[in-house]
């Protein structure tokens, strides 16, 4: 973990560690992406984009990972994120449906894991932020429509690509 993080100006102090969310973790609803809980918005915000292109590429491959998606992990219902991809010709992403569907997915999971009540599996909207730190904000919707099947709608809008 400490050798993507530098890769991306962070540190292990910069994450988050508690107990909720594993402090990285690969997820997917169709290409995996790498989850990783970052303390604030501020050291989100902090993050930059990969230094050297190829080695944040092997580094990815290595773990079976298409990208790294960052999420602040002090919010649940509006939450800011940040992917930076292994390989797709630019650095960051301002709008990531499939990382943002993995995302709310796994913390659903784990909040009905945690919890072990079934009223955690009923029907949730989380609005992910993203784009806000390269000035192409956007937001994602992503409701949990059924947990038993782990299904997720995303709809996404770009102010700036209106």
């Amino acid at each position: 973990l400490s050798h993507f993080l530098e890769e991306i100006g962070l540190n292990e102090d910069d994450i988050d560690d508690n107990d909720a969310m594993p402090t990285f973790l690969n997820s997917s609803v169709a290409r995996p992406k790498t989850l990783i809980p970052v303390k604030s918005v501020d050291r989100l915000h902090a993050a930059t984009a990969p230094t050297n292109a190829t080695k944040f590429q092997q580094m990815c491959e290595s773990i079976d990972s298409t990208g790294l998606y960052l999420y602040d992990s002090s919010s649940t219902m509006n939450i800011e994120c940040r992917q930076f991809p292994k390989s797709s010709g630019y650095a960051e992403d301002p709008a990531t449906g499939i990382a943002a569907g993995a995302l709310v997915a796994s913390l659903h999971r784990c909040k009905m894991n945690s919890s072990g009540d079934p009223d955690d599996s009923v029907s949730t909207m989380t609005t992910i932020l993203q784009g806000t730190a390269m000035r192409r904000p956007s937001q994602i919707k992503v409701k949990i429509d059924d947990y038993t099947t782990s299904s997720t709608s995303t709809s996404t809008s770009n102010p700036s690509h209106s």
